[in-house]
């Protein structure tokens, strides 16, 4: 895994990405995340009396190009069902 001393916010804006599109990144996460998660498509990580967490790659297409950036966002899977996001970006995925 690949260190990035870049903001969360610079990376994003590197990406083409701006304040503008929160929403857009929102829902995108959110597509991809369910998606991910109901065919079993993540890594486990600790579980405690809190829950089950989880690391899902996100893959987001650049708005300048037509390359795509993927990193690790995590996630927690509370024990009523409940998936909430813990950190949108845990690191870049090879």
């Amino acid at each position: 895994m690949q260190k990035n001393n870049k903001s969360k916010k610079q990376l994003f804006e590197l990406w083409g990405y701006y304040i503008m599109d929160s929403e857009y990144l929102r829902q995108e996460f959110i597509k991809q995340v369910k998606l991910a998660y109901s065919v079993g498509d993540y890594e486990l990580g600790k579980l405690d009396k809190y829950g089950q967490r989880i690391n899902i790659v996100i893959k987001l297409k650049r708005k300048e190009t037509n390359e795509y950036v993927s990193f690790v966002s995590g996630w927690m899977v509370y024990p009523n069902g409940k998936i909430a996001l813990t950190t949108p970006y845990g690191g870049k995925k090879k």
